[in-house]
């Protein structure tokens, strides 16, 4: 009893301690540039949180030019953050920032559009947001001690509440959860051989890339994050890409393509995986993440109080590679955060760790290669991850779409994203939450944007941080 009493007080302190926190503004010269583009983009940003929200990246104090990820906040916290450094990690947020930026100006009410160009006389949002971003930064960099200062200063972003764990007298409800996390993991290893005999429908991509893009002359900057060019991107994409297996031809096993119409958010039956490219750190080097997403119309309720039922599913198969291009491991979540697993190659060794406070990992092992992804019907949970150079006679194809594109989706008056200004799916909230709150995730089980995925209810972490890896042992 006293260790859960010491624990809440703990959590109480690094809660209270996060909220007093103090953080440094960025000084600039006071000049016309600063004068006539941090007003405009600060007011733009606010348009974009009022109407239609942050859609990516998240937003920094002071610097609406700027935005921020979890490898922003690895790099940020660094002690030794070189000129070059800072410049490449300056840019980086700089584009984070405009690109998002430009996308939420298309998406927000035309007469707010309009009338912040009039004020600001803007004749073209995206290149007036990208040309000050850049101006703002090079200014930055006239005082690369204040800027390192100002970066180490904020708060590295969390997605736990620490409030509600103490509310939910977590020391005692996560070894609860935990139990139940170990039998969901028992109940999956079984999955396989339940469903072997199953009338299995495989999704292929398209296009087949049967030879991997050379990485290994891939511009770099100073933090290892490459630049590649756009057909070099979509190739590796394509090398990568999964096959998605699923137990019947139901309905609710069909991936799609969100759209909207006048009652709200629906899924047709085109098969499409999402794209996006991400970025971890792996013994101090920088890597590269495939991710894919594929999206269901609902997951079906199974009884009457099938608390995790509800409107949407969308699965993210990750891979992590090297900067040559070698396959490190695989990962999924469904894109509320939920039922992590890892996947890694046959040679490479893993121990499970027995804290009592951390949630057990699923794992499972496979050969290297374009992997066979297996789910269970109706849930879409991950149960085995097989290498596959062979096209299922029967499979369908579907085709590969950047994620953005969900982020503007077409409508009658103008695009909207398929998250809502608190960056979750509307529509997706499942009755779990009220069950589920004392981890101190908040809106367990909806779907949200990627950056925002707690993945464990016991223990801290998230999917985009970039020691992931390293975090769960390898």
């Amino acid at each position: 009893m006293m260790r859960m009493v010491i624990l809440t007080l703990l959590l109480l302190f690094a809660f209270v301690a996060s909220g007093c926190s103090q953080n440094l503004q960025p000084t600039l010269p006071d000049n016309k540039l600063s004068a006539s583009c941090i007003p405009a983009l600060t007011a733009l940003q606010q348009l974009s949180i009022r109407h239609i929200g942050i859609q990516q990246g998240e937003v920094m104090p002071g610097a609406p030019w700027l935005r921020s990820n979890r490898l922003v906040d690895h790099f940020a916290h660094q002690t030794e953050l070189s000129d070059p450094q800072l410049g490449d990690l300056l840019s980086y947020m700089s584009h984070l920032a405009s690109a998002s930026l430009t996308r939420e100006s298309q998406l927000l009410p035309a007469s707010q559009r309009q009338q912040w160009q009039q004020h600001f006389n803007v004749a073209d949002p995206g290149s007036y947001i990208d040309g000050c971003s850049e101006e703002l930064v090079q200014q930055q960099l006239l005082t690369p001690d204040n800027t390192r200062q100002w970066l180490d200063s904020l708060p590295a972003d969390n997605d736990y509440q620490p409030l509600a764990r103490i509310a939910g007298l977590y020391p005692l409800t996560a070894l609860l959860f935990k139990q139940g996390v170990i039998r969901e993991h028992q109940w999956l290893q079984q999955q396989p051989d339940e469903l072997q005999n199953s009338a299995w429908q495989t999704y292929t991509p398209q296009i087949i890339q049967t030879s991997a893009p050379d990485l290994k002359a891939a511009a770099r900057n100073s933090l290892g994050i490459a630049t590649l060019p756009p057909a070099i991107e979509q190739a590796l994409f394509d090398y990568h890409a999964p096959l998605w297996r699923l137990p019947d031809n139901q309905p609710v096993n069909r991936p799609g393509h969100p759209y909207w119409d006048e009652t709200g958010l629906q899924v047709n039956q085109l098969p499409v995986s999402f794209t996006y490219l991400s970025h971890g750190i792996y013994h101090q080097q920088t890597t590269l993440q495939l991710n894919y997403l594929i999206w269901f119309p609902e997951r079906q309720p199974t009884g009457l109080f099938d608390l995790v039922a509800g409107k949407h599913d969308a699965v993210i198969f990750r891979v992590h590679l090297t900067q040559s291009g070698e396959v490190l491991a695989y990962d999924s979540i469904h894109l509320c955060g939920c039922w992590y697993s890892l996947i890694l190659p046959e040679e490479q060794r893993y121990t499970a760790t027995t804290e009592l406070y951390r949630e057990p990992t699923f794992v499972l092992h496979t050969d290297k290669g374009r992997q066979l992804i297996s789910l269970t019907s109706n849930s879409h949970l991950l149960i085995a991850s097989q290498k596959s150079d062979l096209t299922p006679s029967g499979s369908k194809q579907y085709q590969l779409l950047p994620f953005t594109d969900l982020l503007q989706l077409a409508t009658k008056d103008s695009p909207r994203s398929v998250f809502n200004p608190e960056g979750y799916v509307a529509g997706s909230e499942r009755p779990e939450r009220w069950l589920f709150w004392p981890m101190g995730i908040s809106n367990p089980g909806a779907l949200r944007r990627p950056g925002d995925h707690a993945i464990r209810f016991i223990g801290t972490l998230h999917f985009d941080d970039p020691l992931i890896l390293e975090k769960l042992g390898l």
